[in-house]
């Protein structure tokens, strides 16, 4: 090997006192298409003639690939809120200025391009959110009254900075927005929670809602109305998983969207780590019917929802039946003290029928329960 690589004018040598031989090697300058371990061993083939080198199968393990962790979450995550009604579109990862500053977003911390290939495409995205956003309109325009529409794909900020090769950070993220031109009974919140939450139950991720902060920067917080958002975290490690909740009336303008809109954007790489570690209990349906009863609760108007929904779901800690709790409304008078909150709580028993009197007892132990935690009423 030594003598043929000299013979085209390389330097090369074996270095002696070592445990296994070792080749040293020094290649031309005007060989420009050496660059790597693997051009020498060609280049010594080449020369050597491929016709005389064994002919042998090379050695391969039929151990399968491991698989791509955040490809696998991705397909399920696509196949979730596809299941769910949702349709995927896929858009650019380069934007215009106009859509930046139309989500509420500071063109200043986007990466801006030298050669862009067109001038609506000349800055990195800060979040998926606003292309989302952007392709409302016309969906909207052609007909299609009500929609869900979600992305998987990629943002940039210089905030984040840059990786180990001095490139922008890649950013995964899911986005997801929930339109109609008629409005539904309830907030549009709630309707793309319902999708945020049969989302996470398929993924066995228990999440956590807590009011949105007002002064918040994050490119990703932008396009949200902070008085109707709220930030979403694990239950369980409290890590920040995303954001979710309606559109500021300045991007609503801005995007031409319809009033009864919102959505989420969740970061795929938390969500990945907090899904990997879950894990998805199967339980088989009872052969017992379930009995549904009502309750509303009157508290103070101020005291968050939130706080309401989580005394109510703590009340039921102790209780050894499955019990669902379903929101159905929220009822508040002009300028009142105190609001009503009604919920709809489904109890099921895998070990028999359930009777009044258990059901009865059942309720009025969590009646105790919430008088005491957020001093509730029963209406």
């Amino acid at each position: 090997m030594i003598r043929l690589l000299k013979n085209v004018e390389f330097d090369a040598y074996e270095k002696t006192g070592v445990s296994e031989p070792t080749l040293y090697q020094w290649s031309p300058f005007w060989r420009m298409d050496i660059n790597e371990p693997e051009d020498i061993v060609e280049e010594i083939g080449r020369l050597y003639g491929y016709d005389k080198l064994p002919r042998e199968l090379p050695q391969r393990t039929a151990k399968p690939a491991k698989l791509n962790g955040n490809r696998e979450l991705a397909k399920k995550i696509r196949a979730v809120l596809s299941r769910a009604g949702a349709n995927e579109v896929l858009t650019y990862s380069f934007v215009h200025e106009r859509t930046i500053k139309a989500a509420g977003q500071d063109k200043d911390d986007a990466y801006q391009l030298s050669n862009a290939l067109s001038p609506d495409l000349q800055y990195y995205r800060l979040s998926v959110t606003p292309s989302l956003l952007d392709k409302v309109h016309a969906n909207s325009k052609s007909g299609y009254d009500e929609f869900a529409l979600f992305e998987i794909g990629k943002s940039h900020s210089k905030a984040v900075g840059v990786n180990d090769e001095g490139l922008p950070v890649e950013l995964g993220a899911v986005a997801f927005v929930y339109t109609s031109k008629d409005s539904k009974e309830g907030a549009a919140f709630y309707q793309a929670k319902a999708f945020l939450e049969f989302l996470s139950r398929q993924l066995g991720v228990d999440l956590m809602y807590e009011p949105l902060s007002g002064d918040s920067t994050a490119p990703v917080v932008a396009p949200f109305e902070p008085k109707r958002s709220a930030i979403v975290s694990d239950r369980h490690t409290g890590r920040y998983i995303g954001v979710l909740g309606e559109y500021k009336k300045s991007v609503q303008r801005s995007f031409k969207l319809p009033e009864y809109t919102a959505g989420f954007e969740l970061d795929t790489e938390a969500l990945l780590n907090i899904a990997s570690g879950a894990s998805v209990n199967y339980r088989p349906l009872s052969r017992f019917p379930s009995v549904d009863r009502d309750i509303s609760l009157k508290t103070e108007a101020a005291l968050p929802y939130a706080d309401i929904i989580a005394a109510l779901e703590d009340s039921l800690v102790l209780t050894t039946i499955d019990v669902t709790v379903t929101p159905i409304g929220i009822y508040q008078p002009d300028k009142a003290a105190t609001k009503n909150s009604t919920f709809r709580l489904t109890l099921t028993s895998h070990e028999k029928t359930l009777t009044s009197e258990e059901v009865n007892q059942i309720i009025d132990g969590v009646v105790r329960r919430l008088k005491s935690a957020i001093n509730a009423e029963i209406v």
